[in-house]
């Protein structure tokens, strides 16, 4: 196995960009951060659950940043603009680029709007509530959270460079890559298939994720994955797994 790096790969098709959706399902709790901001704050783990089986290498980068997310009380029109406009404003005040993206996810049983925020100086974040408090967007009161599995949706631009034939990779992510498929797919069924993936053979040093990409006003499906240590030179062979599971009938 080898770790992914920026040098590791050779562009060798057209990059295609555009706003993304992201899903995944993650243990999420009350995270500390809460006490004393005065709402809620619901943390994740940096990078998603590995699926991995045995001991493989620890994911080197879990503790660089933080991935926190806040509930939003009721709902927001045109929620995704309000969001996306504010924090281009706020990544002009404070002269960073901030990763601030709406997103939706399952809390307390039903499905609410979300701020999803990536985080490595959490001495912003007092700031950045109150920006949205001001704008009417209600968060939640602070309260004691049991972890929880929730199903979570946000949205952020993406650049895919291709790498080979339907594999692409994340221009901003190292360790993020994308495979191309040819219809949508329900998560569920995207779960069983994945398990299904990582038990019939020895690849599974990734975590999984469905993503679509909205290019030139069409809707393009992927499998995404994330690792620090997969073997890309096998990436033939996932593709071939994962046109196999999802597309095949």
């Amino acid at each position: 196995m080898k770790t992914l790096n920026s040098t590791s790969h050779t562009i060798k098709g057209q990059a295609i960009d555009g706003l993304t959706c992201f899903t995944v399902e993650l243990t999420v709790a009350r995270s500390p951060l809460s006490a004393n901001l005065g709402c809620l704050i619901l943390e994740s783990d940096p990078t998603p659950d590995y699926y991995a089986k045995s001991n493989f290498p620890p994911n080197e980068n879990r503790v660089s940043d933080r991935h926190l997310l806040l509930p939003v009380k009721k709902s927001i029109n045109c929620f995704q603009d309000v969001i996306y406009r504010k924090a281009s404003l706020l990544a002009e005040k404070f002269g960073s680029v901030l990763s601030i993206y709406p997103g939706q996810m399952l809390f307390q049983n039903e499905e609410r709007q979300c701020i999803r925020l990536n985080l490595n100086l959490t001495s912003q974040l007092s700031v950045l509530i109150k920006e949205f408090t001001d704008l009417g967007i209600n968060f939640y009161p602070d309260k004691n959270t049991k972890p929880y599995s929730s199903l979570i949706t946000y949205k952020k631009y993406t650049s895919f460079l291709n790498i080979e034939d339907g594999v692409y990779w994340d221009e901003k992510n190292p360790n993020r890559y994308f495979f191309e498929i040819s219809n949508p797919v329900e998560f569920e069924q995207f779960k069983s298939g994945i398990e299904g993936i990582k038990n019939n053979c020895d690849y599974h040093l990734f975590d999984a994720f469905l993503v679509f990409l909205f290019f030139k006003d069409k809707v393009r499906d992927f499998i995404g994955i994330y690792s620090e240590h997969c073997a890309t030179n096998r990436f033939s062979e996932l593709r071939q797994e994962i046109k196999k599971t999802f597309e095949e009938k």
